[in-house]
Order: C-alpha cells, then structure tokens, then sequence
C-alpha cells in the first residue's frame, strides 16, 4: 500500500545558495481539521545539514566544558553579548556517521577525547524556515583544560570553560547560556546528573 505523504509541494524556487541555501516553496500540508488539504502557503526555507551538539562531562571532578564563540546571529539580533557559551557542535561531514562527527568535533573545539557517549535525543531548533537538526550527545571525558581552539581555515575562535556542573546548571537558569543546543542539553543534563556521575566516575 503506498503511504500518502503529509504534504504536496506546488512550486519551489532556489533564491540563494552559498554556506547555506535558501528556497521558496508553496506547499499545501494534510489539513488537522478536515480530510483534505490546506490552501496552499508560501514559505522560504533555509537548508542547513544535520548538527551534532554534545555537552561535554568530566565526572571525576563533575565539571563540564563549554565552548564560548561569536554569533553573527546574536549580533544581528541586537545581544550585548554575542559571544555566547555553547556545547561543542558542528556539522556532520558527508559519508560521515553522527558519532563520528561527535568524536572529530570535540578533538577539533576543545582538544578533548570522548570516552564515552550517550544520546539525548533529536531537535528541529527553528523548524518554521530551516530543515536544521540537531543530534545531540552527552560524552565522557578524561581531562579538559580551559584554553583556545578551533579551525582557523573555518574562522573558528573558540575559547573553552571548565566549570562545575553546578555552576553550569546555574548559567542556564539564570539566562546567560542561549544557545539553543546547550540550553537544551543542560537541561536533560540537569535531570541525569547524579545517575551519569555514577555511572562514569571511577571507582
């Protein structure tokens, strides 16, 4: 039996394309309140490939390592502080598996080896007008330290925080972490924290 699709794309049109591209498609999705289809809207979507964020836990000493980096988008939108403090992330390399991506981005942001991995779950951040997905991690590791990392072929000027859970968990109530990845990750962080602290610290 061949499944229906939710939705029928009438047109779509490729206004941009350069680090991302950008495209206008009208489309009618299956209605929610009849049978039918909806009229049919015009929407611009921004086409981004999969991310993987993973927030990174050293158990032995219950610290975690944040990234901090600028945002063009924070600075457009008119943040003081458009340096915001992050989970490590990046996106996943073609022909490349989401845990390989995990691995390559924390050697390449915070010089950090994962020892272990466990997966939180799946996010669309801004799904009205982007396909982004977010993969998103917790991994184990052995030691961190506080410093500067980064791609310079990519732009990338990273500094990195060592800073207790506590205090993480903290930044995040209090607002001063944003970045929609990490504030999703801390938060599942922040109802796992005393089970991933027992199950990694060595004993």
């Amino acid at each position: 039996m061949t499944s229906v699709p939710p939705a029928k794309i009438i047109s779509r049109k490729l206004e941009f394309r350069g680090w991302h591209a950008l495209e206008t498609i009208v489309i009618q999705p299956k209605s929610l309140k009849h049978d039918g289809l909806c009229e049919p809207m015009s929407r611009e979507i921004y086409y981004c490939r999969t991310c993987v964020v993973v927030l990174l836990y050293l158990p032995e000493t219950d610290q975690i390592l944040l990234n901090q980096q600028f945002r063009l988008g924070a600075f457009i939108a008119g943040d003081n502080s458009p340096w915001l403090m992050e989970c490590c992330a990046g996106l996943i390399d073609a022909e490349e598996e989401a845990e390989e991506a995990v691995h390559r981005e924390a050697m390449e942001e915070t010089g950090c080896e994962i020892l272990d991995l466990e997966y939180i779950g799946k996010a669309y951040p801004s799904p009205g007008g982007s396909n982004e997905c977010f993969q998103m991690y917790c991994g184990r590791i052995g030691k961190a330290e506080a410093g500067h990392f980064g791609l310079e072929t990519e732009g990338e000027e990273i500094k990195t925080h060592l800073v207790p859970a506590i205090e993480a968990i903290r930044m995040l109530d209090n607002g001063q972490i944003t970045n929609a990845g990490a504030v999703m990750c801390l938060h599942w962080f922040a109802r796992h924290h005393d089970r991933l602290r027992q199950k990694w610290s060595v004993r």
